[in-house]
């Protein structure tokens, strides 16, 4: 494997934990506010960043590339509004596709043909994401201040299988 695809595909990894970290840190904020629900999403969440980021470790063990972990950086979180957890989960979510995109494209310039093969399940993977981030945004703009209207969202998120 090409050592500027390994060393991007390697900043990915870091980037997938972190991008967990938030989402368990969001989480944990959601769970203190009472948003059970909202809270039970964002572990999933997390859960699926972190298979994310093993995914691409398999990546790089099945092309005899080394995995070299980085800092997962601690997130403060302050939030106890859904809405405002919801704008950060879609602004993330748009960080990330730029940061797959990236991938795709060195990967083409490299003419990594299977790295840009193994790159198109995260494409279509961020474009769900996206999309499922900008509902929450949706459905808790529409809920507006209203607490009723609130937990009736939460009591749905809560209902997320996977």
């Amino acid at each position: 494997m090409n050592k500027n695809i390994a060393k991007a595909l390697n900043e990915q990894v870091i980037f997938e934990f972190n991008s967990a970290y938030l989402y368990l840190a969001l989480s944990l904020a959601m769970a203190d506010a009472r948003f059970k629900g909202l809270s039970a999403w964002l572990r999933l969440q997390y859960q699926e960043e972190m298979d994310h980021a093993f995914k691409i470790i398999d990546y790089l063990e099945s092309r005899n590339a080394t995995t070299t972990l980085g800092d997962i950086k601690a997130q403060a979180v302050e939030v106890s509004d859904p809405l405002k957890v919801a704008e950060m989960v879609y602004n993330h979510e748009q960080v990330i596709t730029g940061k797959i995109n990236d991938l795709y494209a060195l990967a083409t310039e490299e003419k990594d043909y299977a790295t840009v093969n193994f790159l198109n399940w995260f494409i279509t993977e961020q474009v769900e994401e996206e999309a499922s981030a900008r509902d929450l945004v949706d459905e808790f703009t529409f809920a507006g201040d209203s607490r009723a209207s609130q937990l009736f969202v939460d009591a749905r998120l809560g209902n997320r299988q996977q």
